[in-house]
């Protein structure tokens, strides 16, 4: 059966952001839906002695998340202006793996790459990292501030339909 989504990995931070540009320009190109997901990586030293005190979950009720946490996610989605087949969802467990099983039958797995130095990187791992190294589908890794090539296309065709 052939992939019909695109997930990509978001939260608060300019490479979440310039992902989710990326990925939805892509999907407008191709055809895909575009499935976002927010993880929060709550607690964040649970990693530090290998095992999880919270299970990792996926939200199907956004209503769980805080209100507070989720205005700015879903004004990120927004700013994509997403196709009504697109959709936002919420989970909370270590992101890399929600990622990583989220997008097994995807096309694409498309993650924001920030630089992560130091004790950082030690503390709180990295979503990019972990999900290059365990997905089963084609990653791609977009920095912040990227701008993406599918744009032209997409805005050429938008002006082709629209005339």
């Amino acid at each position: 059966m052939e992939p019909t989504e695109i997930v990509v990995g978001i939260d608060d931070s300019p490479s979440a952001a310039a992902a989710l540009s990326w990925a939805a320009d892509f999907a407008r190109a191709s055809g895909l839906n575009l499935r976002a997901v927010h993880v929060l990586d709550w607690p964040v030293a649970r990693e530090l002695y290998a095992y999880s005190v919270v299970d990792d979950e996926v939200f199907t009720d956004p209503t769980v998340v805080d209100e507070e946490m989720r205005g700015p996610i879903d004004a990120l989605f927004e700013s994509c202006h997403p196709e009504p087949s697109w959709t936002l969802q919420y989970a909370k467990g270590h992101a890399g793996r929600i990622l990583v099983h989220e997008s097994k039958d995807s096309a694409l797995l498309v993650l924001g790459c920030r630089e992560h130095v130091g004790l950082g990187r030690l503390l709180t791992g990295s979503a990019s990292h972990y999900g290059v190294n365990h997905s089963t589908c084609p990653v791609v890794a977009v920095p912040a501030g990227h701008r993406s090539p599918f744009r032209r296309q997409v805005v050429t065709a938008t002006a082709k339909v629209q005339s």
